[in-house]
């Protein structure tokens, strides 16, 4: 399955399944109930985008190494879990073995450790509102500017990337990672979810 995301060109997404019925409620169960019992059914689809995402790119050419750059916890939720979903999602395959050939995670972005939004009203603690509610460009304008590299991170002109994350949305964080990884002068090649839902903006028919 493929989307379309990103600041400026398209960026194309593909996601392990559609974000509904017995996925919803798995993804829900493991991220917000504490159910990490349930990750490996996500692992799985994960897996599948994946190396699907990695054999479109490599059809035709070689591409020796891919980073798989998740997409970043937000502190407050680190703190209120008490783990990384996503993180503990790509260890998972790491240990299991099962990422495409050529393939490591490496976690170059991050949250500025002060976020300002000069003249916005979406503006709320730590200068973000939370996502959930909001329309496809109040999302895109809620999280612009409010991610980095980490410090001591680098990347290698042209490194290829394809980012990682959970669900796609509206695809305002992914798009928001690939701005950062561009900066850094990464070619940031496309994205990969466990599952991907109807925009907001679609939902509300605009």
């Amino acid at each position: 399955m493929e989307s379309a995301t990103g600041f400026g060109d398209p960026l194309p997404v593909t996601a392990g399944g559609h974000y509904r019925s017995a996925l919803a409620r798995l993804v829900l169960a493991y991220k917000n109930h504490h159910r990490t019992d349930v990750g490996r059914p996500l692992q799985t689809a994960l897996a599948g985008a994946l190396h699907s995402a990695v054999e479109g790119l490599r059809h035709g050419g070689e591409t020796a190494q891919i980073l798989l750059v998740p997409v970043p916890a937000k502190g407050a939720s680190l703190r209120r879990r008490g783990y990384d979903p996503l993180g503990l999602l790509l260890d998972g395959l790491v240990r299991r073995g099962e990422l495409p050939a050529g393939c490591r995670p490496a976690r170059l972005v991050g949250y500025r450790g002060i976020t300002v939004r000069l003249g916005s009203a979406l503006a709320g603690r730590g200068g973000q509102q939370q996502q959930k509610g909001l329309g496809s460009a109040q999302r895109r304008a809620n999280v612009r500017l409010t991610m980095t590299l980490r410090r001591g991170q680098h990347l290698v002109p042209g490194a290829v990337c394809l980012v990682v994350d959970d669900v796609l949305t509206t695809g305002a964080t992914i798009a928001e990672v690939t701005r950062v990884l561009r900066l850094a002068g990464a070619e940031v090649a496309g994205a990969v979810v466990v599952a991907a839902t109807e925009p907001p903006s679609r939902a509300e028919g605009m």
